[in-house]
């Protein structure tokens, strides 16, 4: 898939979920605002869980025990994430990560969590972003992003903060499967000699 494609194709879906959630929102009279007081704190304060949610994602990724559970993020970084955001430019990551921000806070903070609570959002916020073997972790690291970015729109009265906050994550996410290092704890996935934390058994003898 080339970029253009993996541009379109978010925006398009993005976009399919922002016209739901706001279809929802009107139909069952949600209550849903940018920011209960000044929108400009609002930004600040998802700038600011931007930059926490970035950090511990890094540390997961980099500096996190080498256990089964681990790996398989790293897996799924080096080998599906880091393949899907190979050619992407800049414009692609930031129309990427603005469509998602949009959409699916829209989704989930302005139309789910209003409607059946936090803890459900933030549930079935994580199952959809698991995609197979191997992402039950992934999707557990999403579902805690997803109460995180729930408790913003809750301690800031509106959906700015958490657009904000998954809209800066998700660029920096993809920003670095493009741009950013392998860090050793990836490149040392399949070394020889390496044995499993569970089973003791070697692997890439």
């Amino acid at each position: 898939m080339t970029a253009g494609q993996l541009t379109t194709l978010a925006l398009a879906g993005e976009s399919l979920l922002a016209v739901g959630a706001v279809a929802w929102i009107r139909w069952r009279a949600l209550p849903a605002a940018w920011a209960d007081g000044s929108r400009a704190l609002a930004v600040l304060v998802g700038l600011a869980a931007a930059a926490v949610l970035v950090a511990v994602n890094l540390a997961l990724l980099c500096r996190a025990p080498d256990v089964p559970g681990v790996r398989s993020v790293r897996r799924l970084y080096r080998d599906t994430l880091r393949p899907l955001f190979a050619t992407v430019g800049l414009r692609d990551v930031a129309v990427i990560s603005v469509a998602a921000g949009v959409g699916e806070e829209l989704l989930f903070r302005g139309a789910l969590q209003a409607e059946a609570g936090l803890a459900t959002a933030s549930v079935v916020f994580g199952l959809l972003h698991i995609g197979g073997r191997d992402t039950e972790v992934f999707g557990a690291w999403v579902m805690v992003m997803g109460a995180g970015l729930g408790w913003l729109a809750v301690v800031t009265g509106g959906l700015l903060a958490p657009i904000v906050a998954h809209s800066v994550y998700d660029a920096a996410a993809i920003a670095y499967c493009r741009w950013g290092p392998v860090c050793r704890a990836v490149r040392r996935l399949d070394a020889p000699g390496r044995r499993d934390a569970v089973t003791g058994a070697g692997e890439g003898g």
